[in-house]
């Protein structure tokens, strides 16, 4: 049984059979408490009464699970599911989930902190220990801690208790079992050699070799591998790559996992994940692998050049040094998801130089796609070219201010420019998780539990600041039966949404509509 279905009916214990989906794009639903609920398209409910100008529904999943909800009648209602698509605010950061019309729960990237474990704790509420939310599918596009370290964070929050500071803590818990993972097969090695040398950056993945014959100085890695808990001994593997792999075998234990390394050429596992779906499609384009030697490589990739335009460059420069970040950025999964006409193209952390890859080794290729998930955060390290073949209807940037280790000024200017430019038609839309953010001012404040500084630190850590508090986090959301498509976001106000719908014709042609369907909660 698909993850969703399970987690409905067996965790939350509602008949599938009575769910129906909301069909306006946004409708306020008033629980009996007062506090309104807001709805959007495709939201689960359970039809209770209509009676006159009131149309009760009950509330499927999060904290106002089984509650009922008093919404303006009619209230239009669908017997079929959408794709719901939603990029969570993970800060520095990739963060994805997607739940497919059948069922399908499916993980892409989980950040760097604890924030993507929040939101599923607060999306799947009401997991436990033995009864576990399925994840069909968990996709890592590459190996950077910050979009998998967030998913060790999942593990960990099981075993939070309640404090006095925090009593209710344990509702930040979120129980998982994983059926499928898919990597890009490079594992990061400890940046320091058992003999305390430090490790260069071309050994950061294992033995390379050079190509054949040796032109262009090009170098590959060997290492790749497909089982994480099988193929790599722990001790080759950084410290994140460590708890990662902790993690898995505990999940592992739940229940066994089934692992799959993609490059361009053994991608149909992925396509599997999807295509066990009617009207689902997946072109999976990266990494590009080579075979070399009879064995599929991967070319060790090289720093970018430093220049405001180097995105235009038809030709990558490749003089750089080897860099671990570029090669393992590079070499992101990057597929094309398509149900009926509307198409998702995810790019995990694509620079210039494997962005023009992509294009000369796959000539001719249909990369178009209604929604773009913008590649690396919106880093400067793009290649136009490929973004002019995309012409974007929705574009999505995960961004946010974590802190000055992890600032690395995303989006750049040169990319949002780039992003209107090559934007479908006259209304592209641009979203940006750190822009949808919403910050409350809370005056002068002082920190109760202040960390200690460092000896000799002028610092004052119990010394009074000024105070902004993060009342909403930056999720967008993407809604679509493959036709239909709603992308918003939500704000500081409840029931105030900044949303785009739009029709997506079979030939890809795009109209939008001018007003969206919202009807407000009844007094």
């Amino acid at each position: 049984m698909p993850g969703l279905t399970d987690y409905y009916t067996n965790i939350l214990g509602h008949d599938l059979s009575q769910i129906r989906y909301i069909d306006d794009d946004f409708a306020g639903g008033r629980v009996d408490s007062g506090e309104v609920y807001g709805f959007a398209f495709g939201d689960p409910v359970i039809p209770i009464a209509a009676a006159g100008s009131i149309a009760t529904v009950r509330i499927i999943g999060g904290r106002f699970n089984g509650l009922n909800a008093r919404c303006k009648a009619p209230l239009p209602l669908r017997t079929d599911p959408v794709l719901r698509y939603s990029m969570v605010d993970v800060q520095q950061g990739d963060g994805m989930v997607i739940e497919t019309p059948g069922g399908r729960v499916v993980l892409i990237d989980g950040g760097h902190n604890q924030l993507f474990a929040r939101h599923l704790a607060a999306r799947y509420a009401g997991t436990t220990n033995s009864k576990r939310l399925l994840v069909d599918g968990m996709i890592v596009t590459h190996g950077d801690a910050d979009h998998f370290a967030g998913l060790v964070e999942i593990r960990k929050s099981e075993t939070l208790q309640n404090t006095t500071a925090e009593p209710d803590r344990v509702r930040k818990r979120v129980f998982i079992r994983v059926d499928r993972v898919f990597h890009n097969g490079l594992a990061k090695r400890p940046g320091e050699k058992p003999d305390g040398t430090r490790r260069k950056d071309v050994e950061m993945f294992g033995t390379t070799v050079p190509a054949v014959p040796a032109t262009n100085d090009e170098a590959f890695c060997t290492e790749l591998f497909t089982n994480l808990l099988a193929d790599v001994p722990e001790a080759q593997l950084n410290r994140d790559f460590k708890d990662w792999r902790s993690a898995l075998a505990h999940w592992h234990s739940k229940q066994s996992i089934t692992m799959h390394r993609v490059d361009h050429q053994t991608a149909q596992a992925l396509r599997n994940l999807f295509e066990q779906e009617p009207d689902f499609g997946v072109d999976v384009h990266g990494p590009i692998a080579k075979f070399v030697s009879g064995k599929p490589r991967l070319l060790f990739l090289r720093e970018a050049a430093k220049s405001t335009e180097m995105h235009l460059s038809d030709d990558p420069a490749t003089t750089g040094s080897f860099s671990d970040s570029h090669t393992i950025n590079g070499h992101s999964v990057t597929f094309r998801l398509r149900y009926r006409n509307v198409r998702f193209l995810l790019t995990g952390d694509l620079n210039q130089q494997a962005m023009a890859r992509l294009r000369a080794a796959l000539p001719g290729a249909d990369f178009e796609c209604e929604i773009l998930k913008a590649p690396h955060h919106g880093s400067h390290d793009f290649d136009f070219q490929m973004l002019k073949s995309l012409k974007p209807v929705v574009s999505l940037i995960s961004s946010g201010d974590e802190s000055a280790f992890t600032e690395h000024i995303h989006p750049r200017a040169t990319l949002v420019s780039a992003l209107g430019k090559v934007s479908r038609g006259n209304t592209g839309v641009i979203f940006i998780t750190e822009l949808a953010a919403f910050f409350k001012l809370r005056g002068m404040s002082q920190e109760l539990d202040p960390e200690p500084q460092a000896p000799g630190s002028s610092f004052d850590p119990a010394a009074p600041f000024f105070a902004f508090e993060r009342t909403n986090f930056g999720i967008v959301h993407i809604r679509t039966d493959g036709r239909r498509v709603l992308a918003f976001t939500h704000s500081g106000k409840a029931g105030f949404n900044e949303g785009y719908a739009f029709d997506v014709a079979v030939d890809h042609d795009v109209t939008f509509r001018p007003a969206l369907k919202t009807r407000t909660a009844p007094p």
